[in-house]
């Protein structure tokens, strides 16, 4: 009789204790029931009365600092499943713990220590001979741990949860030829598992599937072509009719199956990690609320990791709504709420946020390249470290905004207020166009001074900018709650 053996990966290095009290819950055990240990010790090993043991090493480089290696004896009679495992593990240890999933070696499931999970892809480098050394170059929702990871969805996630094609499995020499048309419409109506997305390219493929039974349908016996009219009903309820807008798609060329779409789009966002932000995100795409007036009110949720690129956020609430490291670019925030709500490391490239209200939001590190404010108003806003190259910022409010270290290289200003704490990291080199002062300096010491008309205007273009300072507005208090 064998035991049980798991494999994780760890993004921060193991630690024994954790470790220890980790396994001893999971595998519903004393303690000392548990022996864990570096990799490759031999003394000091509680071998003859453990049930459980554990060797774990610490990964000198990469974006993967430790590798778990647990066996369960056979005195442990009942198991729990690696994912059970890898939940309690990263709760215990307070770090995201990998877990193989599917077939595919290099996709991996996350388990983080809020109880939610995600999906990454890894790739193991030759770098470090005497050690693996792992990358993290994809994941499903952006994750702190893995700021450099490309947020995207993963084909090998959907391939990971087999459809139910029962139809095609009773075809015998032709299930190859139904299966794909029958696992896209069983993964449709299953709300696109395991996280309810599904990539357009993928849609295509299957399209094209339909194609190829299309072509062969007159050889196909009656048995055949009754399963392929029975899927195409089912694929025309799940789906609306769109003339091939989504696709880019031509009515005089290309077949029927073409000119219709998911009745849920399930490639427009790539959901957060945090299931209650996940589920109104998903709502609001489910009840096809993009682009309607009013917009949607997201505020408070965690949204971080997100990728809601080229989404309709107009006139929407997201007071407080947490979008770090979100993927954001296009989107548009036209007349939307964002008091509050924190977009720090988040790549908001080419976004809209004409007459946009960001007072009070954490813009920390936040890619806004090519971004427009017009008339939107940034009082008290954090931008230190903020990229806003090209940005435009018209007739925008910038009263309390803290630009140290950010880079407005290119950026083009207009009688914008521009009220704002600048220090020697502030980049400015191309700035052009007009504003109003007064700003403040700030010192390595800590210590600020004012620069108001000629005094900015010199330190803009010291530095590289085109930038007239215009004589002060009137001062403008901010409005209280009736």
């Amino acid at each position: 009789m064998t035991g049980t053996a798991y494999g994780f990966l760890t993004a921060a290095a193991p630690e024994a204790d954790a470790l220890n009290r980790a396994l001893a819950r999971a595998f519903q055990l004393p303690p000392e029931r548990v022996d864990v240990a570096p990799a490759g010790t031999v003394d000091g090993r509680n071998w003859d009365t453990a049930f459980v043991t554990s060797e774990y090493e610490v990964l000198r480089a990469g974006d993967l600092r430790g590798m778990v290696h647990v066996y369960a004896t056979p005195a442990v009679t009942s198991p729990p499943a690696p994912e059970g495992v890898a939940a309690v593990l990263a709760r215990e240890a307070g770090t995201p713990v990998l877990a193989e999933w599917g077939t595919v070696p290099w996709v991996r499931k996350v388990y983080l220590p809020q109880g939610w999970v995600t999906y990454a892809a890894i790739e193991g480098l030759d770098i470090a001979k005497d050690q693996p050394w792992f990358r993290v170059y994809a994941v499903q929702a952006g994750l702190a741990a893995f700021p450099e990871a490309e947020v995207t969805g993963l084909d090998a996630v959907v391939h990971g949860v087999p459809p139910e094609t029962p139809l095609a499995d009773g075809l015998g020499e032709h299930r190859a030829l139904l299966w794909p048309w029958e696992a896209l419409v069983s993964r449709m109506a299953a709300g696109w598992p395991p996280a309810r997305w599904y990539g357009a390219g993928l849609y295509r493929e299957d399209l094209a599937a339909r194609d190829r039974i299309e072509d062969a349908l007159p050889a196909l016996p009656a048995p055949v072509r009754s399963a392929v009219t029975a899927l195409d009903a089912r694929f025309r309820a799940l789906t609306v009719e769109d003339a091939g807008h989504e696709l880019g798609a031509d009515p005089a060329s290309t077949a029927w199956q073409w000119h219709r779409r998911p009745a849920v789009l399930p490639w427009r966002v790539l959901l957060p990690v945090d299931p209650e932000a996940a589920g109104w995100l998903w709502k609001w795409v489910e009840d096809g609320a993009e682009g309607q007036p009013g917009g949607v009110d997201l505020s408070g949720l965690d949204l971080s990791g997100a990728c809601l690129a080229g989404a309709d956020l107009s006139s929407s609430l997201l007071c407080g709504t947490g979008l770090t490291g979100a993927r954001l670019t296009g989107t548009d925030f036209y007349r939307s709420h964002l008091q509050g709500a924190d977009l720090t490391n988040a790549d908001a490239t080419g976004a809209c946020f004409v007459r946009a209200d960001l007072d009070g939001a954490v813009l920390r590190g936040t890619v806004l390249d090519g971004a427009d404010f017009a008339r939107a108003d940034l009082y008290g806003a954090d931008a230190r470290g903020a990229r806003l190259r090209g940005a435009r910022i018209l007739g925008a409010t910038l009263i309390g905004t803290d630009l140290r270290g950010a880079d407005l290289t290119g950026a083009e200003l207009r009688e914008s207020s521009f009220e704002v704490t600048l220090d020697d990291t502030t980049r400015v080199t191309g700035l052009k166009g007009t504003a109003h002062g007064p700003a403040a300096l700030t010192a390595p010491s800590g210590t600020s001074r004012p620069l108001a008309g000629p005094a900015l205007e010199t330190w803009l273009r010291a530095r590289g900018a085109d930038v007239s300072v215009l004589a002060p507005r009137q001062p403008q208090a901010r409005p209280t709650a009736s």
